[in-house]
C-alpha cells in the first residue's frame, strides 16, 4: 500500500505551500489555524492516537485511528474510481465525471462528483432535493450555528443544465487516452520496480 498509496500519507499533498495554498484556497492561506494545520497535519490525530491509548488501549487506537483512516481513503478513492465510471452526466465536463446516488450514499454526497467537476468551488454538491448530500447537510448546520460563513453554492434554478450524451459514447476517446496511458504508467511502473 505505501508503495502505491503513500504519496497522500507522507508526500507532498500533504505539506503545501503558502504559495500552493494561496492559489486553491486563498481565504485558508489567510488564516492562521489553516496554515499551521496543513504544516503540521500529523499532530493533532498523534495526540488523539495518545489519548485513545490511554483510554481503551490497542483496541481504541485501530477503531479510531487506523480503521477511520483506512474507510476514508477507501471511500476517498471509490469516489474518483466509481463515479469516473458509472453513472450519469447533468454536465457537460472535460473528464469522465458523473453523478452516482449509490456513491453519493456511501460518501455523504460526493457521489455527485459531475456536478462537483462542473462547479468545484460550491459547498453543495447535491443541487437537487432528492440528491442525498450529508456534507452538505453539515455545512448548512455549522452556517445556522454562527461556525461557518461566505458559503458558496450553486443553484441550480439558476444554472443552464446540459445532459451529455451517453457516458461510454461521449467519452470513447477519453476512454481510449485514458486506457493507453493507465498502459504506459503501468509499463513504466514495472521498469521501476524490476530496476
Amino acid at each position: 500500500m505505501v508503495g502505491a498509496h503513500g504519496w497522500i500519507l507522507v508526500g507532498k499533498s500533504m505539506h503545501h505551500d503558502t504559495t500552493t495554498l494561496s492559489r486553491y484556497v486563498p481565504d485558508l492561506a489567510k488564516d492562521k489555524f489553516h496554515v499551521w494545520i496543513t504544516k503540521y497535519h500529523y499532530v493533532p490525530i498523534s495526540i488523539l492516537g495518545v489519548i485513545l491509548l490511554a483510554i481503551g488501549g490497542l483496541p481504541f487506537v485501530l477503531w479510531g485511528i487506523f480503521a477511520r483512516t483506512v474507510a476514508g481513503l477507501h471511500f476517498t478513492w471509490l469516489v474518483n474510481s466509481a463515479t469516473h465510471t458509472w453513472g450519469s452526466r447533468r454536465f457537460k465536463t472535460r473528464d469522465l465525471s458523473t453523478n452516482s446516488w449509490w456513491v453519493a450514499i456511501l460518501s455523504w454526497g460526493e457521489g455527485w462528483h459531475n456536478n462537483h467537476h462542473a462547479h468545484p468551488v460550491s459547498a453543495r454538491h447535491g443541487l437537487r432535493w432528492y440528491e442525498v448530500d450529508f456534507n452538505w447537510y453539515g455545512i448548512w448546520l455549522m452556517n445556522k450555528l454562527g461556525l461557518a460563513r461566505d458559503i458558496y453554492r450553486v443553484k441550480l434554478s439558476a444554472l443552464k443544465t446540459y445532459t451529455a450524451p451517453n457516458h461510454d459514447e461521449a467519452n470513447a476517446p477519453a476512454v481510449a487516452s485514458a486506457a493507453s496511458a493507465a498502459i504506459a504508467v503501468a509499463a513504466s511502473e514495472s521498469k521501476l520496480v524490476s530496476a
